[in-house]
């Protein structure tokens, strides 16, 4: 039997940073909540966070969740990301970051942004180019968000466990990745090409 040869390549993004000027996280919830209630909120999910979990950002934003999200419910939640996407992310875009995501969209490259943020607003943007989404999920129980996260955080190795989890790699001849924080090294070490926070241009 043949074994057709692996000719089409991926592009790994990192979004908060690397396409985005600002860390859409907490633009969101600071443009649906405004600064001091989400202020108040970050202060005391950090506040009550064990000290053995300080560093744990999955823990941390998941208490910040629960105090503004938990009980909501859903529909409400993906209107408001769905606004936010359509509304602000292409305004808060780096230009030449999306010269070079549009770029491998018109090679036919496959692209995938693998992001802490949430995919409901991260994915309708994305969905609009063409490029999958693989970020961290918010627990939903009868319709009504629960305060807890579905997904670990993912970022670091985890980006890495849910790339595995939701790409074969091995279908693709080369592999881009490009990222702007510790979080994304791990991510970065899978690629052939790898990209950290644009001090030179990829080779495509």
């Amino acid at each position: 039997m043949l074994i057709e040869p692996a000719i089409k390549r991926i592009a790994l993004f990192d979004f908060d940073g690397t396409l985005t000027k600002k860390d859409t996280f907490l633009d969101f919830h600071v443009k649906r909540f405004g600064v001091a209630p989400v202020a108040a909120a970050m202060c005391k999910a950090v506040a009550s966070c064990p000290v053995s979990k300080f560093t744990d950002r999955s823990e941390i934003k998941e208490r910040f969740v629960s105090r503004m999200w938990r009980g909501a419910l859903f529909e409400s939640y993906l209107f408001d990301a769905r606004n936010y996407a359509e509304r602000e992310i292409d305004g808060i875009t780096i230009p030449m970051a999306m010269e070079v995501f549009r770029k491998h969209l018109e090679l036919g490259d496959t692209v995938c942004i693998v992001t802490a943020s949430m995919k409901e607003w991260v994915e309708p943007w994305a969905s609009r180019y063409g490029s999958s989404v693989i970020g961290t999920e918010l627990e939903v129980e009868g319709g009504r968000m629960t305060g807890r996260l579905k997904t670990p955080n993912c970022r670091g190795a985890e980006k890495v466990s849910r790339i595995e989890a939701e790409l074969d790699l091995n279908r693709f001849s080369r592999i881009f990745a490009y990222g702007n924080s510790g979080g994304d090294r791990e991510m970065l070490a899978l690629a052939d090409e790898a990209v950290y926070k644009w001090r030179r241009a990829p080779r495509f």
